[in-house]
């Protein structure tokens, strides 16, 4: 055994070991990002409007991916952010004018104002501008 661990006392053993690991510890391990703020707007987004299956076409993903990110374990990247995070700001806008009930039969049904196309099939073809104008059409009245 080495004679300076044999001389030093039990509690200046540990303090020893004990700071050596908090550094060790401290420049090998990073926190992982907050994830759970995608877990929260996924359940908003699902919230009575859409599906693990409609969200996962209109981000460009497998339903899995969705589920990852519900559970809070993965965070959506690039295309996938960007829609989920354009699919939001539209349902947001939309629960301005209606309830939850009207913001999902707006959402699935045809709309005149789209020439009679549904929303949803819209936004799955990535066509959020065109959505978000007739959200905005239908906050103002101007419809």
């Amino acid at each position: 055994m080495n004679a300076s661990l044999t001389t030093m006392s039990f509690g200046a053993l540990f303090d020893a070991l004990s700071s050596g690991m908090m550094r060790m510890s401290m420049q090998t391990t990073q926190a992982p990002p907050p994830i759970g703020l995608y877990a929260h707007l996924v359940d908003d987004l699902r919230g009575g409007v859409l599906t693990n299956a409609e969200l996962a076409k209109i981000t460009g993903v497998k339903t899995r991916q969705v589920q990852h990110w519900a559970a809070g374990t993965h965070r959506p990247q690039g295309q996938a952010k960007d829609r989920l995070l354009e699919l939001h700001y539209i349902l947001e806008r939309l629960r301005d004018v209606y309830t939850a009930e009207g913001t999902d039969i707006w959402v699935h049904g045809r709309s005149r104002d789209l020439g009679g196309e549904k929303p949803i099939d819209l936004l799955a073809e990535g066509q959020f501008e065109r959505v978000l104008a007739a959200v905005e059409r239908l906050s103002t009245g101007a419809m």
